[in-house]
């Protein structure tokens, strides 16, 4: 379970009426890395459906930077001029313009399944979806297009060992490359919706339902693992129930500036 915790000395804190929540540290008994989630107060388990049109508008953008280089580079062109078009000084500006929107949309993408689902396995896996989607469905109507426009050309495999061209074999077979990369992003996003889901669900019923108790933290491990930047460590969390003392052990994801030393208190 993964949830956010604070410096006890950070509980009276206020801003305006409200107590002010820090995310940093965050720390799960049952996920490590950009599986653990953390929901803040009062919001709701996420949806993917406001995310489709900003997906979609992202792998649209991927699809048109990516018609330049399927279609000037791996062949897929359906006529000598066009090949010629996508691979005009003007049209490959254009492309790198449209490279920079579409990476500025991933990442909108990506910001927005974060705030939705508070996991960024699930945010990661959308803006892969994004990327390897659209240039899938790229490839897949540039070799429509190049073979319905001489339906007497064979496709053949064979070409891109035997054509002196790049043929329009190769470009197929990096889109086929880019659509099963889609196809499996999609597959594991589903699943971990799903896992984002049960966890969001779980810690809203902590939060209401779970006791609190004061805690010190007991040990501190770092192996070099990293999000980004945001350090992972293995800690011990000690606390005391019903006179009884107890030890916790979790997994911590938190900024550089914020690593709790042991002997911090939490709650």
């Amino acid at each position: 379970m993964a949830m956010p915790m604070r410096d006890a000395s950070e509980d009276q804190q206020k801003h305006g009426q409200q107590e002010h929540i820090e995310t940093l540290p965050l720390f799960s008994t049952t996920d490590t890395d950009g599986r653990m989630t953390v929901l803040r107060p009062g919001r709701r388990v996420g949806r993917a459906a406001p995310l489709l049109p900003w997906l979609l508008a992202a792998a649209a953008l991927w699809a048109l930077t990516g018609s330049v280089p399927f279609g000037a580079l791996l062949g897929l062109a359906p006529t000598p001029a066009i090949s010629m078009l996508l691979g005009h000084p003007v049209t490959v500006g254009v492309a790198v313009v449209l490279l920079f929107v579409a990476i500025g949309a991933t990442v909108g993408v990506y910001s927005r399944a974060v705030e939705q689902f508070g996991q960024t396995r699930v945010a990661g896996l959308f803006a892969t979806l994004a990327i390897a989607g659209g240039l899938a469905a790229d490839a897949g109507v540039l070799l429509l297009w190049t073979l319905t426009s001489d339906p007497s050309r064979p496709f053949d495999l064979e070409a891109i060992a035997t054509s002196p061209t790049i043929p329009p074999e190769f470009g197929a077979v990096v889109g086929a490359g880019f659509a099963l990369w889609a196809a499996i992003a999609l597959l594991r996003l589903l699943g971990s919706i799903a896992h984002a889901r049960r966890r969001q669900a779980d810690i809203e019923r902590l939060r209401v339902k779970g006791s609190s108790f004061t805690g010190t933290l007991t040990a501190v491990s770092f192996a070099n693992r990293w999000i980004f930047d945001l350090p992972m460590f293995t800690v011990e969390v000690g606390y005391i129930v019903d006179g009884v003392p107890r030890v916790v052990s979790a997994h911590m994801r938190t900024s550089a500036d914020r690593v709790p030393i042991v002997g911090s208190r939490m709650c």
